[in-house]
């Protein structure tokens, strides 16, 4: 039970032909691909289900024998998926055939979880240790020629346990050390504190816009969403008034680089809530409860669409029973997709033609 609980925790281009006027002038629309790859937490392999541009599911359309794989991650358009347990930690895939064209497959820390590369061949990786209060989440250097390396003790061992808690900017990468966030610069490696919170942050975002915005639990003082300047001092600060709205570190905090909304899922009530960083407006944005979903595990909105995908179990019990509610932005519900994956834990949208 407790190894099944801690698993709770991916469009067209116009081809204008312009001839002499005794030639036929025609437009060919080329292919526009709306696909997604949804990753499944087992404990022996990797599973990936594929979602065509129709919606329709497919199950294990490739299995790896890394366990336990927690995460997907993009860098240049290209796809990392990360596995706590080997033969390969961190694996770059081909979108149009998940072939593994790069593995990593030496680290120095147990179970890396979630990554934020920064170049072809460098990165940081987040890795957990220990057991209940004792759980350590430690920050590491990743290189694809060395691998995972040491424990980095310039930050502590708090960083944030999930996909929002680093974040690429220029030629510094973003870090949400506990309360503290903190900068690194890619190329001397230096790191520096920017700002302290007075509570944990849960997350960091960037807009359409560029700008970058800290989400901050509510703990001692309400949750927050602080805008920051370029020089990462603080530009404006948005609180959350709604009481119902804790914005914890669990909440699977999410924005894609194209949009200007944030979303997220409020684990006391399961339900969406959304915040616009142009508008600042902070409101509910869905109830998954209504639509099957017990217990969301992914939230994520679709770069091009704009339609948001929650993923998550019809079951607390069943992690087979897994379903994909897809919310139009006027909220309603345009299509709901059953048996997405085992243990859902990560989605990642390609634009590529995927052959399986």
């Amino acid at each position: 039970m407790k190894s099944y609980l801690s698993k709770l925790a991916l469009i067209g281009l116009l081809f204008v032909v312009s001839c002499t006027k005794k030639d036929v002038v025609f437009e060919e629309t080329l292919p526009t691909y709306n696909n997604a790859f949804i990753l499944s937490l087992e404990s022996d392999k990797t599973a990936i289900t594929f979602l065509d541009e129709n919606q329709l599911a497919t199950q294990n359309v490739h299995v790896f024998d890394n366990a336990e794989s927690t995460s997907f991650s993009s860098y240049n358009n290209e796809l990392y998926i990360v596995s706590q347990n080997g033969p390969s930690y961190i694996s770059k895939v081909n979108t149009e055939n998940l072939e593994v064209e790069e593995s990593i497959t030496s680290s120095n820390v147990s179970s890396p979880s979630y990554l934020q590369m920064y170049s072809k061949t460098d990165g940081l990786v987040i890795n957990t240790s220990g057991s209940g209060r004792n759980r350590n989440y430690n920050l590491c250097h990743v290189n694809t020629t060395t691998g995972i390396g040491d424990a980095i003790t310039d930050v502590s061992n708090k960083i944030l346990f999930n996909n929002s808690a680093l974040i690429l900017d220029a030629e510094n990468v973003l870090i949400a050390d506990g309360k503290e966030l903190v900068v690194m610069n890619i190329t001397t490696k230096e790191f520096t504190s920017a700002i302290t919170f007075d509570d944990a942050i849960s997350g960091l975002l960037k807009d359409k816009n560029g700008s970058i915005w800290v989400a901050k639990e509510k703990r001692a003082t309400d949750a927050t969403f602080t805008k920051l300047n370029a020089n990462y001092s603080i530009n404006e600060t948005v609180t959350v008034t709604d009481t119902a709205i804790n914005l914890f570190k669990n909440s699977i905090l999410t924005m894609n680089s194209e949009s200007t909304n944030a979303f997220w899922s409020e684990s006391a009530s399961g339900k969406i809530y959304t915040f616009d960083t142009e508008t600042k407006v902070i409101e509910e944005f869905a109830t998954p409860i209504n639509e099957g979903i017990a217990l969301n595990t992914v939230v994520k909105q679709h770069p091009k669409t704009k339609q948001v995908y929650v993923i998550g179990l019809e079951d607390f019990m069943d992690p087979d029973n897994s379903v994909l509610v897809i919310y139009n932005l006027d909220k309603t519900v345009a299509n709901t997709v059953t048996k997405v994956g085992a243990s859902p834990i990560d989605l990642y949208f390609s634009d590529k033609e995927f052959i399986n």
